[in-house]
Order: C-alpha cells, then structure tokens, then sequence
C-alpha cells in the first residue's frame, strides 16, 4: 500500500487499485472524481511494485514504470509537464527493481543505478545541485 496527499493506492496481486482524491488523475481511472471505493487503474497489468507521490502513482510493470497524476515538475517522468489520468511509460527506464516517490520527486533503481525525475529543488537527486 501506498499513501498520496488525499489518496491512497494498494498493489492486489499484479493489479493497482486507488481511491480518496483525484483532482490530478492520480486514481488512473481517466477522470478527475474522487472515489471512496478502491477503482482499477486503467490499463495497468502486471504491476509488480507501487509508489505515490503527493499527487502522482508510479507503479513498475514489467521492469519499465508507468506514472499517472499531476505533472507540474515532470514527475510522472515523460518529458512533458501534462497532467496524466491513466499510466503513461517513464521515458528511456527499463529494468526497474525499485521505486519510491515523494511530493513531486519520484525515483527508481534501475540496473543497480539510481534514476530520479521531477523536482530536485532540495538536492534529492544526490547530484550535488539542485538543478
């Protein structure tokens, strides 16, 4: 299980289900309702891990991730800023074991190499800046 700002997500089997709020389609159900009962993400198969951020999900599928929710920083990882209502593939990640995110920062080990996207206002990409 995983917990967003009003939101709350739970990997059932290799299924994600999500419900609480959705103004940013961080439910992954292609719409902006909120839901008190646990919604499938559309389209989501195969999940074998989960993170949310504070209005994004990412689950890994596959070894490659997929993000849904609120894009303001680039945190759902598919060089866009667009707010995304059902899972859309990180751009040039594959072979993900790990994932975490937090606010709107979300990040993955991939290959035993440590990826991060989204916002790095306060250094959390361990790149020495900020930038």
């Amino acid at each position: 299980m995983v917990a967003g700002r009003g939101f709350t997500g739970a990997l059932v089997g290799e299924a994600v289900r999500c419900w609480g709020a959705n103004d940013s389609g961080q439910l992954g159900d292609n719409s902006n309702t909120p839901s008190r009962d646990p919604i499938a993400v559309q389209g989501l198969t195969g999940a074998t891990a989960l993170a949310a951020g504070g209005a994004h999900t990412c689950a890994i599928v596959g070894g490659g991730v997929q993000c849904w929710g609120d894009n303001e920083a680039g945190q759902l990882g598919d060089t866009t800023t667009a707010q995304h209502r059902i899972p859309a593939a990180v751009t040039g990640l594959s072979n993900a074991t790990v994932i975490a995110a937090y606010g709107d920062t979300t990040c993955a080990v991939t290959g035993g190499t440590l990826a991060c996207w989204g916002s790095n206002r306060d250094g959390q990409f361990m790149t020495g800046g900020t930038s």
